[in-house]
């Protein structure tokens, strides 16, 4: 099944291609010249386990939350290799990917990525162990297809769903006249024409005792709703919304960072105690795919140092199971390695100038075949197929070419020699790999039987050696570079919804 990406998800593959989509011989070739200078130790082999407290979800000493994200540039990032440089072929789409990214997290709230952290983070340490999870911040509690999203309209009509527990409420919603609700979530209440509040007799009533009337732009005026427990006990939940009624000195009810708008914008949890980046420590719901089944983080840090505030751990395997509608992807990274600097406020921690690096295997590039971006990806080509059949994202990546006119992989990961990938007929829409060549030597075609394959499709990325493993791990270069806030860890969530 295609699954169309809408435009504000146009760079996914991006995001994949980063291995965050927050449960990636023959034919007259010539071989690669093997590399003399190998470093006799293999970078990307994962170190063992550190000697320290158990990785346990929701059980570490400090929970913070990724407050920026950034592909970092051509010549920043981690030196994944040991050859003294930081690796990063991924910087060539920085500045085109970086604006997307800002927006889904400082607008949007789409991607949420807390870290848990298990051992020292304020002073040396020889073992510091942390999670990173998939989170959720915008909800779809009612099911009705709108979350809380901050956006607005160009027309100022609010998007977010200002009660995310009644279905029937919602952006785009009939306007029921009567109910003494807003329906609509333009901010007012039984108000037949939108953005201008009722004002017959009805709508000067004060039905709720808050001392706001509908007229006056009070956006819940019912005189029976449900109890909300507050400090002061247990209130009537119309009694809290409403907006500022400066006349009498009443003052707009107070975000709860709950789903439900109480200031009667239109738009719920837009305060900056509800901010999941700012300094109010927020909740965050954490996604099950995050967790394995014994509930414990899949992705997890456990040979971490800390030395002057300085985090340094890996290399480790990075592996996420992604959700993109009815596929569950795998995505791996090789050799992942994150460094950063450990900022301690009072009881607050906060994690800056830190990178993530790794390799994007070509094998999790060929899993994303059922993307469709326009002007960009058709299934079934997949990215593995973009960046290496018609070379059209290669020359953006800056990849190089064997002496066949083939683009390279930057990073040997499993040590025999950087592999080979190539299509056959480039002319054929949409381009496709077809042949893939190990740097062992063996060449691997499309539907070929003599090699073990776990695709259906029988395409050559997957195939297997003699023991079982991938042949086809060498790949992409990346660094992500971030900052983390503090933040609490919440509830766990089935699916990201809403998006």
């Amino acid at each position: 099944m295609r699954t169309r990406l809408s435009r504000s998800r146009r760079f996914l593959p991006i995001l994949c291609l980063t291995g965050l989509c927050l449960s990636c011989g023959g034919d007259g070739t010539m071989d690669v010249p093997p590399d003399d200078n190998k470093p006799k130790v293999n970078p990307f082999e994962a170190k063992p386990e550190c000697s320290g407290d158990k990785v346990d979800f929701k059980k570490g000493q400090r929970s913070l939350v990724v407050s920026n994200l950034e592909i970092a540039a051509s010549g920043q990032g981690v030196d994944l290799d040991g050859d003294g440089k930081a690796d990063n072929k991924l910087g060539a789409i920085s500045s085109l990917a970086n604006p997307e990214l800002e927006g889904t997290f400082k607008e949007k709230h789409d991607v949420v990525i807390p870290m848990e952290f298990f051992g020292s983070t304020s002073g040396d340490s020889q073992c510091t162990k942390f999670a990173m999870y998939l989170g959720q911040y915008l909800k779809d509690r009612d099911s009705d297809g709108k979350d809380n999203t901050w956006e607005t309209e160009d027309n100022g009509v609010a998007k977010g769903d200002c009660n995310d527990y009644e279905k029937t409420v919602r952006p785009g919603a009939s306007e029921v006249v009567g109910n003494r609700m807003d329906d609509d979530c333009d901010g007012l209440a039984d108000n037949p024409t939108q953005k201008k509040p009722a004002d017959d007799a009805a709508a000067k009533m004060d039905s709720d005792g808050d001392g706001v009337t509908i007229a006056e732009g009070d956006c819940d005026d019912r005189a029976t709703s449900p109890m909300i427990p507050t400090d002061t006990g247990m209130v009537p939940l119309a009694k809290l919304r409403h907006p500022a009624k400066m006349a009498t000195s009443v003052a707009a009810g107070a975000e709860r960072c709950d789903g439900v708008d109480y200031n009667c914008d239109g738009i719920p949890d837009n305060a900056p105690q509800c901010d999941p980046f700012g300094d109010a420590n927020v909740t965050l719901a954490v996604q099950k795919l995050s967790l394995d089944a014994q509930s414990q983080p899949i992705l997890s840090f456990k040979n971490g140092t800390v030395k002057a505030n300085k985090l340094a751990a890996g290399p480790s395997v990075f592996r996420v199971a992604v959700p993109i509608k009815d596929q569950q992807l795998e995505l791996e990274l090789s050799g992942a390695r994150v460094e950063g600097t450990f900022r301690n406020v009072g009881n607050l921690t906060y994690l800056d100038n830190a990178v993530l690096g790794g390799v994007l295997q070509a094998i999790s590039l060929g899993r994303l075949d059922k993307l469709e971006v326009k002007g960009f990806l058709t299934p079934p080509q997949s990215l593995f197929d973009a960046v290496f059949a018609n070379g059209a994202l290669a020359e953006v990546l800056r990849l190089k070419k064997d002496a066949a006119g083939h683009y390279l992989p930057d990073m040997d990961v499993d040590g025999d020699g950087i592999e080979t990938f190539w299509a056959s007929d480039p002319e054929k829409t949409p381009p496709l790999v077809d042949v893939c060549k190990d740097g062992d030597g063996t060449v691997i075609k499309n539907g070929d039987t003599s090699q073990p394959n776990d695709d259906p499709k029988k395409r050559c990325v997957f195939a297997k050696d003699s023991k079982g493993n991938y042949r086809f791990v060498d790949g992409i270069s990346a660094a992500l570079k971030f900052k983390a806030v503090p933040a609490k860890l919440g509830e766990v969530v089935d699916t990201m919804v809403g998006k």
